[in-house]
């Protein structure tokens, strides 16, 4: 079994990769939850008239609210396996990781365009996009080849 400590850039995407999924997860329930009540219009009826009129311009957009909670539910659920195998040491960890960490990154932004993300998710996408620069640190990369050469990885 390989004994060798993690580097620091490992450490480092494993704590953000915690932070990743706990923000996501938290974020795709909160915003279903929010776009479900915005849907159905339950809230009109208890507002002033001025307001009532801005939520149902809102429920034109509802679609993206929807479709940014799936994305932050199934990012924040990939953030959680990746954690896992990060912590593990798995050899494919780097490998999905970088994959998934730059696909989100890029979905985000490009959520961006549509009403589904706020301006906050561009911290998100800072955070994906500094998981895969840390992982392409030679030190990263060299525990992880180590990892992979290991007869008995755990």
């Amino acid at each position: 079994m390989n004994t060798r400590a993690k580097p620091g850039s490992v450490v480092t995407v494993l704590v953000l990769l915690i932070l990743i999924a706990v923000y996501q997860i938290f974020y795709g329930v909160f915003s279903l939850v929010g776009a479900a009540t915005i849907d159905s219009g339950a809230l009109n009826d208890m507002l002033p008239p001025g307001q009532a009129e801005q939520m149902e311009e809102l429920g034109e957009y509802i679609w993206a609210a929807y479709l940014g909670a799936a994305f932050a539910l199934v990012y924040g659920i990939a953030a959680v396996v990746l954690a896992v195998l990060v912590g593990k040491g798995r050899p494919q960890a780097r490998t999905a990781s970088i994959g998934v960490n730059a696909a989100a990154g890029v979905i985000i932004l490009a959520l961006l365009i549509a009403p589904a993300y706020s301006l906050g998710a561009i911290i998100s996408a800072i955070f994906a996009f500094t998981v895969v620069a840390l992982l392409y640190n030679r030190s990263a990369k060299e525990y992880f080849t180590a990892r992979a050469a290991d007869p008995v990885v755990g």
